[in-house]
């Protein structure tokens, strides 16, 4: 049972009941499609970032990426349904519904709608040279704190992308992930696991052959 007071706001097409003392961790991406990678990272955040749930943001398009081939918004959906085996993990199609194209809008909204909630960003680290480039990427930093999880050929990034060089003070040791929803932002954790070398660029071409 969710604790009081209760936040009833629209997460994923249905009212959901979110307690405001609630830990959440936000996963956005293309999901195209989802796969066990998206399962692995968001199982480790949940143990080692403390969180109560994890909500996969989804995104319609992403508007840095060139897609050889994107999956219709519903097939996404179905992807990430087939494969989530825990009630900790929930599907949001607010980008869609809310016609948010960009992350700072997705947050920027669900921190206004769910005040007392405490959000961490999540995103595998194949993301950081990129991240520099994404809308307001210092505002996000201000919002909420980020997590960020080890990927395939992507652990140097921590240490030679914009993003890590710029905002290296505000790293958190690894070994306080726990407590990083409660450092001041800006705050940043780098996390160190097993690779899940699972990808949806694989998938797609799996199915193509």
């Amino acid at each position: 049972m969710i604790s009081n007071p209760k936040i009833k706001r629209w997460i994923t097409g249905s009212r959901e009941a979110v307690s405001s003392n609630q830990k959440i961790g936000l996963l956005g991406g293309s999901f195209n499609p989802a796969h066990d990678g998206h399962l692995s990272i968001s199982k480790i955040a949940l143990q080692r970032l403390g969180l109560n749930q994890i909500w996969w943001v989804i995104s319609p398009r992403n508007p840095l990426k060139k897609y050889d081939f994107l999956y219709d918004f519903k097939d996404r959906v179905s992807s990430a349904n087939k494969i989530i085996n825990t009630n900790n993990i929930v599907i949001s199609k607010l980008e869609l519904n809310a016609q948010i194209k960009y992350t700072i809008g997705t947050l920027e909204y669900l921190r206004t709608r769910y005040p007392g909630v405490k959000f961490v960003w999540i995103m595998g680290a194949d993301n950081l040279n990129q991240f520099h480039l994404w809308r307001e990427c210092g505002k996000i930093l201000s919002l909420m704190p980020i997590a960020i999880i080890d990927r395939p050929s992507s652990s140097l990034n921590v240490t030679s992308s914009i993003f890590a060089n710029k905002y290296r003070a505000y790293r958190v040791d690894e070994a306080d992930s726990t407590n990083l929803i409660y450092y001041k932002n800006p705050a940043w954790v780098f996390m160190h696991t097993k690779l899940n070398y699972q990808s949806s660029s694989k998938l797609r071409d799996s199915e193509v052959k």
